[in-house]
Formats: C-alpha cells, sequence, structure tokens
C-alpha cells in the first residue's frame, strides 16, 4: 500500500479487541503490518486462537503471531470470569475454526522486525497488557526510538476496573506497563477515564442487528454478551474500550490530550497497577506520555459505527 501508514496491533482478544481490528481493516490510509497476541483477557493459547478464528471468519488479511504467555513478574492474571473461558463470549454464535493456523514466528521477534523495516514510521496500538511491548524493548534497546508511537488502551487518571485504583490491562503486568513507559518511546494512553465517555449501547445493538450478514451477526452475538455483563439478559449501555484507542490512530482530532508524566504502581498492597499521573509537567516531572482527556462522543461512536458497516458489509473494502 503506497502511502499507507504502517500499523502493528499487538492485543488478547476479547471482542473490543476484536471490534478494533475490524475498524482498522476499513480505515483510510492504513496498512496494518501484523498482529501479536498476548496473555490477558484470558490465557495465551485462548486469545492466539481468538485471533487466528476472527482472521480466517471475517477475511482479514495481517498475519497472526503468539506472543507472550505471562506477565514479566508475578502470576498470570485474566479477565474469564467476566469474559468466558476464551475470553470471547457470546450469546451465541461463536467463531468458528478455520484453515489458517497462525504464523510460526515469535510475535515479539516479528514486531521487532517491522519496527527496524519502518524506521520512525510505525505505531503500535497496544490494546491488552504490554507484555510483548516491554520483552521487545528488553530484546532491542532500539525499539523506542524506531517506533513513532505506541498507542495503548490502558491505565486510567481516575480511578480503576480491577480494582478501585488499576485498570486491568495496567494491573495483568505493571512491570512491563512501567518499563515501556521510562523507556522513552512516545506514548499515547487511552485510559478509563477516556473510554468511559464513549458508550455502546442496545440502540447501536440493534443497528448492527439490521446489518447484512453472518459477519454482522456474530458481532451482535458478541456485543449483546458485552452488554449484558452487568446485568445478564438485559442489555444495558457500557463503555466501548479499545475502540476508543483504535480510533485515536484513525482519526486524533476527535480527541484532547494533555502531556503528563506516568508511571506503574508496583509495589502498593491496594494500588498495585495505578496508573499514576502527574499533569504538573514540566514543574514536577517531565512528560512521557499524552494523556487522552476528553471525547467528541457523538462523533466518535458514528466514526466507530461507520468503520464498522463498511468493514462487515463491504468486503471489497477490507485492507487489513
Amino acid at each position: 500500500m503506497n502511502g499507507a501508514r504502517p500499523i502493528w496491533l499487538d492485543a488478547d482478544p476479547g471482542f473490543d479487541d476484536l471490534t478494533s481490528w475490524l475498524m482498522l481493516s476499513a480505515a483510510p490510509e492504513i496498512e496494518l503490518l501484523g498482529v501479536s497476541a498476548v496473555a490477558g483477557n484470558a490465557p495465551l493459547a485462548d486469545t492466539f486462537e481468538n485471533a487466528v478464528r476472527a482472521r480466517d471468519f471475517f477475511g482479514l488479511k495481517a498475519p497472526v503471531y503468539a506472543g507472550r504467555d505471562r506477565p514479566l513478574a508475578g502470576a498470570l492474571v485474566t479477565s474469564q470470569h467476566l469474559l468466558g473461558p476464551t475470553g470471547l463470549a457470546s450469546v451465541n454464535r461463536t467463531l468458528p475454526p478455520g484453515p489458517y493456523p497462525g504464523e510460526a514466528g515469535d510475535g515479539v521477534q516479528a514486531l521487532i522486525a517491522a519496527a527496524h523495516a519502518h524506521p520512525g514510521e510505525l505505531s503500535v496500538l497496544a490494546l491488552g497488557p504490554l507484555t510483548n511491548l516491554a520483552r521487545a524493548i528488553q530484546a532491542d534497546a532500539r525499539v523506542p526510538e524506531l517506533l513513532r508511537e505506541i498507542v495503548w488502551m490502558g491505565g486510567s487518571s481516575d480511578r480503576g476496573n480491577h480494582t478501585a485504583a488499576a485498570e486491568f490491562n495496567a494491573f495483568a503486568d505493571p512491570e512491563a506497563a512501567d518499563l515501556v513507559l521510562t523507556s522513552g518511546v512516545p506514548f499515547v494512553m487511552v485510559g478509563l477515564n477516556l473510554t468511559r465517555q464513549v458508550i455502546v449501547d442496545p440502540d447501536h445493538l440493534r443497528t448492527l442487528r439490521s446489518w447484512p450478514g453472518e459477519r454482522a451477526a456474530l458481532l451482535a452475538d458478541h456485543l449483546e454478551f458485552y452488554l449484558g455483563i452487568r446485568s445478564p439478559g438485559r442489555p444495558g449501555p457500557m463503555p466501548f474500550h479499545d475502540p476508543c484507542a483504535a480510533l485515536r490512530l484513525i482519526y486524533p482530532e476527535l480527541f484532547t490530550s494533555v502531556p503528563a508524566h506516568v508511571r506503574v504502581e508496583l509495589d502498593g498492597t491496594l494500588t498495585r497497577g495505578m496508573t499514576v499521573c502527574e499533569f504538573r509537567v514540566p514543574a514536577r516531572g517531565v512528560a512521557n506520555a499524552e494523556v487522552l482527556t476528553h471525547a467528541h462522543v457523538p462523533e466518535s461512536q458514528t466514526a466507530m459505527m461507520a468503520l464498522l458497516r463498511t468493514a462487515l458489509t463491504e468486503e471489497s473494502a477490507l485492507k487489513n
């Protein structure tokens, strides 16, 4: 794709990871070079299998690699208690197995190779724990200077969700998140303080169910499960977390951000995984991140649904 912006997706699919991939597949001027799965919403075997099956079922094109199966320190934490044993629960249809087995190579090494092939150009959309990114930086100290940016759905400048203080992706591997934040790589944090502004609700579900085809029907079944997490059987409004980060990559003008010095709490009994945001820069610290603070909500919701409609109903439009 001549002139297209190179992107790498690092994710732990996950319904909203899958939704984000579909949005990227329909986005203008983007070339998705690869997808690396990481343990997070579910163990790596499941998140990798979800990504492989999604590629087949939705006719996506980017190669899929397995990354790391455990955090840098501590035990693996997942969201299976909320999202089901595979991390991709549904009220009905689920992704069928397909012929694509995934790539044999290592996802961390594939990411490093992509960074070297596109120095200063490659953006990483990170939608899970930052384990793969941290391992890439540990393996090759040039990675932070080679990347254009990392856009991460993770953290929060206010309250958490996995705990009172910590967002799940930060809590699942806080050592990795802190390593990446202190590496010098250009970093955009799309935290819960932002994603809770952009809601998906039963009206969006009804719209999705009105679209033709099995692809839209399957995604609608996953969305209906997601909308019922807080009240099973009674879908209600929910934050649309990962798609906000994808949208920031595609249409950054829809968001407002401020610079901050961000670190991750590693030791607190009650606060492990908390993303501590010091906004008083440069007086109290050197900015190492751009923290999203506000979304243009109606425009964001419209853009998300337009991208999804293209991805799900116009097969010829899929590029990634």
